[in-house]
């Protein structure tokens, strides 16, 4: 009741400060300074204060519709409002920023804590009792926030106000906004509660609650990351005398468990949220009574995303990302297979040429649905995986290696095996036919797994964190964006008129495109060589030997003794002129220092006040080998990475990993590549700043820029 009271006060404060609005006056607040989507500016609950007195002066934001900006733990990613404040002598500041109570934020699988609309920022200051009537005051102070909503922009303003030494005098519309944000700011209560580890698992039990408040929607921030996995659900359960949390434990319990965690437990009175400071103390629990009910994961709030335009969201940047991948680098290969499939079907008739074309898709469908099945039941077992998991199994990839070898020789018209092979799928790329078509589409997918495409990172993290069902819907529409262009090929009269009538030609194009197969050969051989390394490399080269034996065995052929003399004076070249690269690279080219990634090393890497970039990468990503080749090789880049105060960190999924993963899944994704840069000189060092997925020369220097 009292609160109420408070309330009424306050609005009418406000109101009668609007009557008088039109007078002179000469409040201490600075201008309001527009820095893009924030409209921020310094108020004073006071105009004057006389010697002695404590007041308080709060940066007011005015966000944008839809953007954010950040509580003082930001949650999974971002950065917390900061205040750097340059103070006369003889005016001291009292505390930190009185935190207004967050709301998670939620985007696909990243859970952040933040606020909306106009949230104020209020700090207590004291005044000298030295201070002399009529002196001035000038308050400046540098204001830093991070703000975002489909992208993240920085921004920062320099404030200033003025206030006089004197009897004192409110700012009546300041005080009522500062007023109110104080009053609505989480504050100590009588709670007690406990946290206990139990594995990855972690129980928060709280009790001595208040007793007219709603807990339906319960929900604890804490304040330090590191702890709680802020994108897990956390599983409210309300007992008779208080409640109970069930979540995931983060990375930072290794490094040794605190004695107590401290954060804000947020319940509902009257239909609006409030909140409670708590120190949960580490290793105890507290009796909640025997459960009044369980209502599964807590509400996220009015200011998180709703789960079902999460979805929507996963599914649009599933099938885009599907789209988009038909045309990354590991895709190139079966391209090829493709673009000889389509080539053959010029002169069919059209039933034909569409019966193929959901060939294909169901294949493709069949293996998303299979790869995304065996996925969510080795996560359902415990096991730390991701998209390409498959990738990270020496004989998978070696087996790979040996069917694009095969297809490429296939395609060069080394061989032609017919019966029970050819419908195995060794020459269907040449056949052709329904069983070719699926052949094809399946072999893509597989293939395509090791690259992901923008758009496509985001949506399966968003799925990995979801329902079994949630998941095979985003994969399905990933598949449907993937097998999209063949299906447009078939159904679209315009483009089937534009493609070449067969002809002699398609010989000569179906070897010209055994080639990528090799390339791809090659490709995952280098990745057997990483993950099994010279005893792996030696294996999988003497099956490709006994293999191209058993087909000149086959054929019996003298002129496939010559092409393998000039192969391997070709190989030879190829080895001289690559025998001392070293040699030919200038000084700025050189290796840049790499070091082995570990939570442990970021944290020391940061507290030395070092910057660190790390790059999350594997062996068979393609994605990755191509910023490798490209903005990472760039001298600029290369220059940046290796200074002092640079250090270039490598966390390398090739092989399974399960921090690694469980790093990824915090981080929103459950592929590689990613891209963390830490500040070791900024407000919040141990919160990384995401690049995108695609580097280039600017996005990466002006991440490191000192």
């Amino acid at each position: 009741m009292r609160r109420i009271f408070l309330k009424f006060w306050l609005g009418l404060i406000a109101l009668l400060s609007a009557i008088f609005a039109a007078l002179p006056a000469s409040a201490a607040s600075s201008d309001a300074v527009d820095t893009g989507k924030v409209l921020a500016q310094l108020v004073s609950s006071y105009d004057t204060v006389e010697p002695g007195q404590k007041f308080y002066v709060a940066l007011k934001t005015t966000l944008d519709d839809h953007w954010h900006t950040y509580w003082r733990n930001p949650g999974d990613s971002g950065e917390p409002v900061h205040i750097e404040w340059d103070l006369p002598p003889n005016l001291r500041a009292d505390g930190d920023i009185i935190w207004p109570l967050p709301a998670p934020i939620a985007t696909g699988p990243i859970i952040n804590y933040g606020f909306e609309d106009t949230p104020y920022f209020p700090v207590p200051f004291t005044l000298s009792s030295k201070a002399k009537p009529g002196d001035l005051i000038e308050i400046k102070a540098h204001a830093y926030y991070l703000v975002c909503y489909d992208v993240c922009i920085p921004e920062d303003t320099e404030l200033s106000l003025t206030m006089t030494v004197g009897a004192p005098q409110i700012d009546v519309l300041s005080k009522a906004g500062i007023d109110n944000a104080i009053l609505d700011a989480p504050k100590a209560g009588a709670a007690t509660g406990g946290i206990e580890l139990k594995g990855q698992d972690i129980l928060i039990t709280i009790n001595s609650l208040p007793g007219d408040v709603d807990l339906s929607e319960a929900y604890f921030f804490p304040y330090e990351q590191g702890y709680i996995l802020h994108s897990e659900p956390q599983k409210l359960t309300i007992g008779k005398d208080g409640i109970s949390l069930e979540t995931k434990a983060d990375y930072r319990w290794d490094e040794g468990a605190p004695k107590a965690l401290e954060g804000v437990v947020r319940y509902k009175r009257r239909g609006r949220f409030e909140g409670e400071i708590i120190s949960l103390l580490v290793g105890t629990s507290v009796a909640i009574g025997p459960a009044q009910a369980s209502t599964g994961s807590a509400a996220l709030g009015s200011s998180a995303s709703g789960a079902g335009t999460s979805l929507w969201i996963a599914l649009i940047g599933a099938f885009l990302g599907g789209l988009i991948l038909n045309i990354m680098p590991c895709v190139f290969p079966v391209i090829s297979i493709k673009a000889l499939s389509i080539a053959q079907s010029a002169d069919k008739d059209i039933k034909t040429i569409r019966r193929e074309a959901w060939a294909y898709t169901a294949g493709v469908f069949a293996a998303f649905m299979a790869l995304t099945s065996l996925l969510i039941l080795l996560k359902a077992g415990g096991s730390q995986i991701g998209w390409g998991f498959q990738m990270q199994s020496p004989l998978v990839v070696g087996g790979l290696a040996l069917l694009v070898f095969a297809i490429g020789l296939n395609l060069l018209g080394v061989f032609e095996i017919g019966g029970s092979l050819q419908s195995a799928g060794t020459t269907l790329t040449q056949s052709g036919g329904v069983k070719g078509a699926f052949f094809i589409g399946a072999l893509a997918v597989v293939v395509a797994t090791p690259c992901t495409a923008p758009f496509m990172g985001a949506a399966i993290g968003y799925t990995l964190g979801q329902s079994a069902l949630v998941t095979l819907i985003v994969f399905a529409a990933l598949a449907a964006g993937f097998a999209l262009p063949f299906i447009l090929i078939a159904y679209v009269p315009a483009i089937l008129k534009r493609l070449p009538k067969p002809g002699s030609w398609m010989v000569r194009f179906k070897e010209f495109l055994s080639f990528p197969m090799f390339a791809a050969a090659v490709w995952l051989t280098w990745v057997v060589s990483a993950q099994a390394g010279g005893t792996g490399l030696i294996i999988l080269l003497s099956l490709m030997i006994l293999f191209g034996f058993a087909l000149w065995m086959h054929k019996n052929s003298v002129s496939l003794i010559k092409n393998g003399a000039v192969t391997a004076a070709l190989l030879a070249v190829l080895i001289v002129s690559f025998a001392n690269p070293l040699e030919r690279f200038s000084p700025a080219d050189k290796p840049v220092e790499k070091t082995a990634w570990s939570p442990a090393a970021v944290e020391r890497a940061v507290n030395d006040g070092k910057t660190v970039f790390v790059d999350f990468t594997a062996a068979w990503c393609i994605t990755c080998k191509v910023n490798e080749r490209g903005a990472l090789a760039n001298r600029e880049v290369k220059a940046r990475l290796g200074d002092d105060d640079v250090v270039f960190m490598i966390a390398d999924w090739t092989s399974k990993d399960d921090i690694i993963a469980a790093e990824l899944a915090r981080h929103g994704r459950a592929g590689v590549p990613l891209y963390l840069v830490y500040r070791g000189a900024g407000d919040n060092p141990m919160t990384p700043h995401i690049l995108p997925q695609i580097l280039d020369k600017e996005k990466i220097l002006s991440a490191l820029a000192p």
